[in-house]
């Protein structure tokens, strides 16, 4: 899975207030609000990095070791492609 390097859908609307996101989602409909470490990782979703690369990344700006927000970014990532929220996945 570390070869996918997830997108944003570009549909979708997002507001930045004070660090955390607010998202609408003019297909459904809805919306979604992200705690500060969320809009970090959603930030990074242009589809220009891959997982490994965005954790990497995260990491480094956290002063964390990569396994420990590894698994949360992953956990992060599979909520948004369910929520609809990234574009589906090529290759």
């Amino acid at each position: 899975m570390s070869h996918i390097r997830p997108r944003v859908r570009g549909d979708i609307t997002t507001v930045e207030l004070d660090g955390e996101r607010v998202i609408w989602d003019p297909t459904s409909g809805e919306l979604h609000h992200l705690n500060r470490s969320a809009s970090a990782v959603m930030s990074l979703c242009d589809g220009g990095s891959s997982i490994a690369e965005i954790v990497e990344d995260l990491a480094a700006a956290f002063g964390v070791t990569t396994e420990r927000v590894d698994a949360d970014v992953r956990s992060l990532l599979r909520s948004l492609r369910r929520a609809g929220l990234l574009e589906p996945s090529r290759g």
